[in-house]
C-alpha cells in the first residue's frame, strides 16, 4: 500500500485491502449534499419552564448564566422581565417547576430556590438596569402593587415621567399588606421596591380612587393613566349571622397586623376559605397564640392555596376541615360563638374544573369560634371608577370611548391571573403598550422571541438523558415547625451561593443551543459548521441528511426538516 501526494491510497496487493470498507484519507472532497431530501435546522425552541412562567421570564438563559457564575449577566436577563426576583423566588407558586423536563429524570430543578439566590445576590450587588431615553410623557399609575410597580419601573426606564399612586403610605400593595413576613421578609421587599422606584418613579401614598384621587383630574394632568388597583373588595359569606361581632375580613385582618395593630379578640378561630389569604390569616393568628381551624368547602387537594403553604400550616398546628360548607354564624350576646357547617361531597365539575361541593343532608355540625375570618376571595372595588368601565367584574376600556388610547388597565383589576408573577408580567406588557403609544424604548414583551427562540415548546421526547449525568435535586429545607410558630422568622430556607449554582447547573437547557459541540463532533460528513453558541449551520454541499445531529442533540435544538421547509 502506498499513499499518493494528493492523499489517495493505492493497494498494491490483495492482502493490503482491509476486510471492511474504510477510508484512509479525508472525505472532504466527497460532497454528498446533492443526494439528500432532508437537512437540519438549528433553532432554539421555547423551554417548558419559560412557557409556564406567568411573568414571561427567560428562565433557561438566566439559570445558565447563573450556573456559570456570571451573576451580573444573569441579573440583566431576569431584571429585564421581573424587577422582583428575590420576592418571586419566595412567594410565586412557580408553575415552571411542574413543567420542568428534568422532573421526568431525577427530579425537577428547584427554580424558585435558584431564583431566590440570584435575587438576593443582585440586592447585594445593587445591580440596576440602565435607564434608556426616548419617551418624555407624563404617566399616572394608580395602584402600587406588583403590577403598578412593574409598569412604573419600565416606563421610567424608557424615559417617561411617572407618578405612582398607592392606597397605603408605602408602596408594595398586597406584597406588603397581604403576605406575612415569615414568607417574605420586609428587608427583602423594601430593597426590591426601592430598586424598582430608583430610576425616578415619584410615589404618592395614601391616595386611592374615590378617596382623594379623581380619575378625571388625573386624565387631565397626564398623557396617559394606567389602572393597576388590584382586587380588594371582600366577598361575604352570605349566611345568617355574619353581622355578629367577631366576624372579620381576611385581607383587612392582614393589613391591620401589618400596621402593627393587635389581632382581634378571640382564642378559637375558624378561617373560611382555601386560598393563600386564608392560610396566611390562619398562620398569622397561630403565631399570636390562637387555636385555628381552616374550613374549606372542597377537598384539601382542591385548595387554591399553594401546596407548600397548606403543608406548612398543618405542620405548625393549623387544623383543616375539608368538605365543609358554612351555613350560619352562631352568636351569643351579639358576638360570634361558633360556625355551623354542613358536610359536603364532590358533585359535578364546575367551570374551574373542580368538583362542585354538594351538601350532605343531615350532616350539620358546629365548630366553636369566637373569631370567624372570612377569606373566601376578593372582587373589584369599583369606587372612583366611571360607570361602564367595569364589565364582568373587571376593568375594561371600551374601544369607542373618549378615554380609549389614554386610559389603560392591567393586573388583577383587569382580570389577571391572581399571582404576583401574573401581575409582574401584566405590568411589563402594559408598559410596552404605553411605550408604543407614547414613544420610548419599550421593554421586551416576549424575551424568548427577542433572542430568536421559536414558539414551539421543547418536549421531553426531544431531550437525550444519556448526555446528562444523574444529579438529584438539592434540598433547601425549612425551619422546624415548633420554633417557627413563635415569631415571624422566614420559614423556607435558601441555598448558599455554591449550592444554588450547583442546582442551577442541573438545568437541561431544553430546546436551547448552548454551544456544546455534540452536533459538530458527531457529524460523519463534516457538514456542521461551528460559530458562536447558537450559531451552528449546515454546509448543504456536504450534508446528506442522515439526521445524526438532530438525533444526538442533548437539548432538542436541532430538527431534521424536508429540504426547503
Amino acid at each position: 500500500m502506498k499513499r499518493l501526494p494528493d492523499g489517495r491510497v493505492v493497494f498494491e496487493t490483495l492482502a493490503d485491502v482491509p476486510p471492511v470498507a474504510m477510508t484512509y484519507a479525508s472525505t472532504a472532497w466527497n460532497r454528498t449534499g446533492d443526494w439528500r431530501s432532508r437537512e437540519p435546522a438549528f433553532r432554539d425552541l421555547t423551554p417548558p419552564c419559560a412557557a409556564a412562567c406567568p411573568a414571561g421570564q427567560d428562565v433557561v438563559d438566566q439559570i445558565r448564566l447563573f450556573a456559570q457564575g456570571r451573576v451580573r449577566e444573569a441579573g440583566e436577563v431576569i431584571l429585564s422581565a421581573n424587577p422582583f426576583p428575590a420576592t418571586t423566588g419566595r412567594v410565586c407558586p412557580h408553575p415552571c417547576d411542574a413543567a420542568c423536563n428534568r422532573g421526568r429524570m431525577d427530579g425537577a430543578l428547584d427554580i424558585p430556590g435558584v431564583e431566590r439566590a440570584l435575587g438576593d445576590a443582585l440586592l447585594s450587588e445593587r445591580l440596576d438596569l440602565p435607564a434608556r431615553r426616548g419617551g418624555q410623557a407624563r404617566v399616572a399609575v394608580v395602584g402600587a402593587g406588583p403590577a403598578g410597580l412593574t409598569a412604573a419601573h419600565f416606563l421610567t426606564l424608557a424615559g417617561h415621567r411617572v407618578t405612582l399612586y398607592g392606597r397605603e403610605d408605602r408602596p408594595g400593595g398586597l406584597l406588603r399588606t397581604g403576605i406575612p413576613p415569615y414568607r417574605l421578609p420586609r428587608a427583602v421587599l423594601d430593597a426590591e421596591v426601592e430598586r424598582a422606584l430608583r430610576p425616578g418613579v415619584r410615589f404618592e401614598g395614601g391616595r386611592a380612587l374615590g378617596d382623594g384621587l379623581d380619575l378625571a383630574r388625573l386624565g387631565g394632568e397626564s398623557d396617559a393613566v394606567l389602572l393597576a388597583i388590584g382586587r380588594h373588595a371582600p366577598r361575604r359569606l352570605g349566611v345568617p349571622g355574619e353581622e355578629a361581632r367577631g366576624v372579620v375580613d381576611g385581607l383587612a385582618l392582614l393589613e391591620a397586623l401589618h400596621r402593627g395593630e393587635p389581632a382581634p379578640d378571640g382564642d378559637r378561630v375558624v378561617v373560611v376559605g382555601g386560598g393563600n389569604t386564608a392560610l396566611d390569616c390562619a398562620r398569622s393568628l397561630l403565631r399570636r397564640g390562637r387555636k385555628v381551624t381552616v374550613a374549606y368547602r372542597r377537598g384539601r387537594e382542591e385548595m387554591p392555596a399553594f401546596g407548600d403553604e397548606v403543608e406548612e400550616a398543618v405542620e405548625e398546628g393549623v387544623a383543616v376541615e375539608a368538605w365543609a360548607i358554612p351555613l350560619e354564624v352562631r352568636s351569643r350576646g351579639g358576638r360570634a360563638s361558633g360556625l355551623r357547617l354542613s358536610r359536603a361531597r364532590p358533585g359535578e365539575k364546575d367551570a374551574s374544573g373542580r368538583p362542585r361541593p354538594e351538601p350532605v343532608p343531615g350532616s350539620d355540625f358546629e365548630l366553636p369560634a369566637d373569631l370567624v375570618v372570612v377569606a373566601a376571595g376578593e372582587s373589584l372595588d369599583a369606587a372612583g371608577l366611571p360607570s361602564g368601565l367595569v364589565q364582568g367584574g373587571a376593568v375594561a376600556i371600551p374601544a369607542d370611548s373618549q378615554i380609549a388610547g389614554r386610559l389603560f388597565a392591567c393586573g388583577d383589576c383587569a382580570g389577571g391571573g391572581g399571582t404576583v408573577a401574573h401581575a409582574i408580567g401584566a405590568g411589563r406588557r402594559a408598559a410596552a403598550e404605553l411605550c408604543a403609544l407614547l414613544g420610548g424604548d419599550a421593554p421586551a414583551v416576549d424575551l424568548l422571541a427577542a433572542r430568536g427562540a421559536g414558539p414551539a415548546v421543547a418536549a421531553f421526547d426531544g431531550i437525550r438523558p444519556a448526555w446528562f449525568p444523574p444529579a438529584p435535586p438539592r434540598s433547601r429545607g425549612r425551619a422546624e415547625a415548633a420554633p417557627r410558630r413563635l415569631g415571624d422568622a422566614e420559614v423556607r430556607l435558601g441555598f448558599d451561593a455554591p449550592s444554588a449554582m450547583a442546582e442551577a447547573a442541573r438545568c437541561l437547557g431544553c430546546g436551547t443551543c448552548t454551544g456544546c459541540d455534540i452536533c459538530y463532533q458527531l457529524c460523519p460528513d463534516r457538514a456542521v459548521l461551528r460559530g458562536a453558541p447558537g450559531g451552528y449551520r449546515a454546509d448543504t454541499s456536504r450534508c446528506k441528511g442522515c439526521g445524526v445531529c438532530a438525533e444526538e442533540c442533548p437539548r432538542g435544538a436541532v430538527e431534521l426538516c424536508e429540504v426547503g421547509a
